[in-house]
């Protein structure tokens, strides 16, 4: 474990300020935060977006489907959330606009997020490209849920760090992340069997929790030893880690 693991504001810092938006990374940016995690979607025309959903029903005041909708028509809906009293208006940004904002950010954790293979290997070729342009690809790991998605990213640049999303409660976990080239260990902490992980942690592996959200969910946390610990409240999340080391 590293001595004192590092905490990813997950999406910002969902649970502070709104999630996947630039005010919400430039908040997250202001309180310290070392690492921030966001999502990517394409949207009807081609246009990496950033934002959790498959829709933009619960984080913006419109509905409908990203791979349905226009960047323009995306872009013209608020997304304050659950924060309608946010000073500024936030609307769902594109990747361009975010790689820009957190470009200062030592550790950026990109998720793919689940579609068709097409439109994946579209999405991937984006996301790399872009991160390239911009001189980021040691700042970058890109992660999913999605094997499939996975596997593009370890075909078209596999020196660019890649992670494996899931329960880790089956060494199927261990499996594949060996078969795509994975550096890093995405572990859901209430299912994650502390075996595998430790597993991943000797093959030179970086290990990331989630969600941790809660003084129950800390203690779980480290007890993986993770060198990583993904949060939607980092400021209450890493001062009570403090409390605990000074304890």
């Amino acid at each position: 474990m590293t001595e004192t693991p590092e905490f990813i504001g997950h999406r910002g810092a969902r649970f502070e300020a709104p999630e996947n938006t630039l005010p919400g990374f430039r908040y997250a940016i202001g309180i310290g935060i070392h690492a921030i995690e966001f999502d990517v979607r394409m949207t009807a025309d081609h246009e990496l977006v950033i934002i959790h959903d498959e829709s933009v029903d619960r984080t913006t005041n419109g509905t409908g489907l990203i791979s349905q909708l226009s960047v323009a028509e995306i872009q013209s809906l608020d997304a304050r959330s659950i924060f309608p009293d946010w000073p500024e208006i936030c609307i769902v940004p594109t990747l361009d606009q975010v790689l820009d904002t957190v470009a200062s950010v030592p550790d950026l954790i990109i998720e793919i997020k689940k579609d068709t293979p097409v439109r994946l290997e579209r999405i991937i070729s984006g996301v790399i490209e872009k991160v390239e342009a911009r001189g980021l690809t040691d700042q970058v790991t890109i992660t999913s849920f999605d094997p499939v998605a996975i596997g593009i990213v370890h075909r078209l640049r596999p020196a660019i760090r890649h992670g494996y999303i899931g329960n880790w409660d089956d060494p199927a976990f261990i499996d594949t992340s060996i078969e795509l080239g994975c550096t890093q260990v995405d572990a859901h902490i209430p299912t994650a069997d502390p075996t595998l992980v430790r597993q991943g942690k000797e093959r030179g592996w970086r290990v990331v929790v989630w969600p941790c959200n809660s003084p129950d969910e800390l203690e779980r946390a480290l007890a993986l030893q993770p060198d990583l610990i993904c949060t939607d409240r980092p400021t209450e999340m890493r001062a009570l880690h403090g409390a605990l080391k000074g304890a």
